[in-house]
């Protein structure tokens, strides 16, 4: 038997350490996916928290396209006009919200695709002068001609409502 040599021990040595390091990358990268599932996950969770929103019931559709909506609400209305009222995709949308009867503090407009998920459309409005709410957004163009949508007013004040507004786009 040979004496052991120090290159011998730093050999060993170097070999333990190769084999600890790929148990660690193991670890980060499996690290890694679970907290970028966790984040898109908790991301779409949020996204699609509504239920601190109370949805009035008895409201009916009306189409955009004729200019304003007005859905009623017991004594109060909530009146959303797009502009332009053709609602043209990948082009720039005045929104405006009035609110009659009704308190608001702050007032946001969620626009999401009911036959295909199109991601989250949050617009917060800003009051004017004239009290009317207005911000703007734009609307993605999708893969399919015909879009379905809904753009959810909602209001935060006494109570926080959100109000469905349905309507429909069409890819040229």
């Amino acid at each position: 038997m040979s004496a052991p040599t120090p290159f011998g021990r730093m050999a060993r040595v170097a070999r333990a350490g190769c084999m600890n390091a790929l148990p660690r990358q193991g670890l980060v990268i499996a690290l890694v996916l679970a907290a970028g599932l966790a984040a898109f996950f908790g991301t779409r969770a949020w996204q699609d928290h509504r239920s601190d929103f109370v949805v009035p019931t008895g409201v009916v559709g009306c189409q955009l396209f004729d200019g304003r909506c007005r859905q009623q609400l017991g004594q109060g209305a909530v009146v959303l006009e797009v502009d332009p009222a053709a609602i043209p995709l990948m082009q720039s949308l005045t929104l405006t919200v009035s609110i009659e009867e009704l308190a608001a503090d702050a007032v946001a407009v969620d626009i999401r695709g009911l036959n295909m998920d199109m991601g989250l459309n949050r617009t917060r409005l800003r009051q004017s002068d004239s009290g009317r709410w207005q911000g703007e957004t734009i609307l993605p163009i999708c893969s399919q001609r015909r879009m379905e949508w809904e753009a959810q007013v909602q209001i935060s004040g006494a109570e926080r409502l959100a109000v469905p507004f349905l309507f429909f786009t069409e890819r040229p």
